[in-house]
């Protein structure tokens, strides 16, 4: 479980962008696939479910 303070403590991280050249020849996502570690560094953010 996470820190109440980790909202705080841990600077907000978002996944990384598709190049713009690449995205617009298909319909995915805009954005990749967030690192499993960012992913739970991230939810110790949340001030609900820390």
């Amino acid at each position: 479980m996470g820190k109440v303070t980790g909202f705080m403590e841990i600077p907000r991280g978002l996944p990384p962008r598709r190049p713009v050249p690449v995205r617009v020849r298909d319909w995915r996502e805009v954005y990749e696939v967030f690192p499993e570690e960012a992913s739970v560094a991230q939810a110790a953010r949340c001030m609900d479910c820390g």
